[in-house]
C-alpha cells in the first residue's frame, strides 16, 4: 500500500470514528519500535478522551468481547467508582500491555478487535 493510500484509509477511519467530523490536520508520529518488550500485564480496558462532534468527551472500553465483561459502578463506600465483573471471560483473550526495555513507550498487542465508527469492539 502506498503512503498516500495509506493516509487516505487512515482519514477514512478517523472520519468513520469521529462520527464524520474530519480531521483538523495529518501528521506523522515517530513511534520508536524496539525487538524487546517487558510484558506489563493484561489490558482490562481504555479510558480515553474522543471529540466525536460535540466536543471531547470520555469513553471507556472494557476488552474481553461483547457485551462488555466488566462496568463501573458507584460503591457504597462514598460514591468511589468500582470496577464490577458483569460475566464470565477468558484472560488469555485479553490484549497485552507492553513496554520498551527503557519504560518509555506503551503498547497494545494481541488485540483481536476491530476500530469501527461505533468505537473500539472486541
Amino acid at each position: 500500500m502506498s503512503k498516500k493510500e495509506e493516509l487516505n484509509k487512515a482519514i477514512e477511519l478517523y472520519e468513520k470514528f469521529h462520527w464524520g467530523k474530519l480531521p483538523k490536520q495529518a501528521s506523522q508520529v515517530r513511534i520508536k519500535l524496539t525487538k524487546t518488550f517487558v510484558h506489563l500485564g493484561k489490558l482490562l480496558g481504555v479510558v480515553y478522551l474522543a471529540d466525536k462532534g460535540d466536543g471531547p468527551k470520555p469513553y471507556i472500553h472494557f476488552f474481553g468481547g461483547e457485551p462488555e465483561p466488566f462496568s463501573l459502578k458507584c460503591c457504597k463506600c462514598g460514591g468511589e467508582v468500582c470496577l464490577r465483573k458483569e460475566r464470565r471471560f477468558r484472560i488469555s483473550k485479553l490484549p497485552d500491555l507492553l513496554t520498551d526495555p527503557d519504560g518509555e513507550e506503551l503498547y497494545i498487542a494481541n488485540f483481536s478487535g476491530r476500530v469501527t465508527e461505533r468505537g473500539i469492539e472486541g
